[in-house]
């Protein structure tokens, strides 16, 4: 490839050549035989710049959006009117990957953005993966929205078929709508919807759950068990 500087030399070069009026046709040939190679490993660079940047505005596993190319996206959902956002959480997503491998997980993931991005296409959203097992949504706040929701939700906790083993998540959505916060911004919708996703898991910022609650015949019988074996 050209070196810039070389490139941009020779385009001086035939600017100056253009416009000189005494130039022979002979030396207009041989600078656009200068040029136009030039000009075309130019285009070249330019066409890889723009492939390498796709790629990193794309997650390879889902083919969702990155972080920072959806926030771009969102803000233009915002920007034309009331809107919602969503953050999706995948629930029991660890032992996934803990018990049938990275490979498993990356199908869940892939699966997840695959139902995400079509559920986004019908519901003229932008969906994104904003990194880990966690996702967001930007859509315009219209009628029915708590619906389209549960049909998401339907739609990312189906079963995923992985070589052949069935593989189950769970989701929780937490939704943010616009309409609704003092100061209508991306970053304040996202704060909400992240409060209202972890209070659908129902469980606080440090993951802990609440304890299951057992019944008193059951630890009752439990205690009398554990009182009458020897010791």
């Amino acid at each position: 490839m050209q070196p810039a500087m070389q490139t941009g030399a020779l385009l001086d070069r035939a600017r100056a050549d253009l416009g000189r009026p005494d130039a022979s046709p002979q030396q207009l040939r041989s600078t656009l035989a200068d040029v136009v190679p030039a000009a075309e490993d130019l285009l070249a660079r330019i066409a890889e710049l723009q492939d390498q940047l796709d790629q990193a505005r794309t997650c390879p596993v889902t083919g969702l959006p990155t972080r920072s190319a959806w926030t771009t996206h969102a803000q233009d959902v915002l920007a034309a009117g009331p809107a919602a956002v969503l953050l999706v959480d995948l629930d029991a997503f660890k032992p996934v990957n803990d018990r049938f491998g990275h490979d498993a997980g990356d199908a869940v993931l892939a699966a997840v953005g695959a139902r995400l991005a079509q559920w986004a296409a019908a519901e003229d959203a932008v969906a994104g993966r904003l990194g880990g097992d966690e996702f967001a949504v930007a859509l315009p706040d219209t009628a029915g929205l708590h619906a389209r929701i549960a049909r998401l939700h339907t739609q990312l906790t189906a079963p995923v078929a992985h070589r052949g083993l069935t593989l189950t998540v769970g989701a929780s959505i937490g939704t943010a709508r616009t309409a609704g916060l003092t100061s209508p911004t991306l970053s304040a919708a996202l704060k909400q919807a992240d409060t209202a996703m972890y209070r659908a898991k129902g469980r606080g910022r440090r993951g802990r759950r609440l304890a299951s609650v057992v019944p008193l015949r059951t630890t009752v019988r439990l205690a009398r068990v554990l009182i009458s074996r020897p010791r």
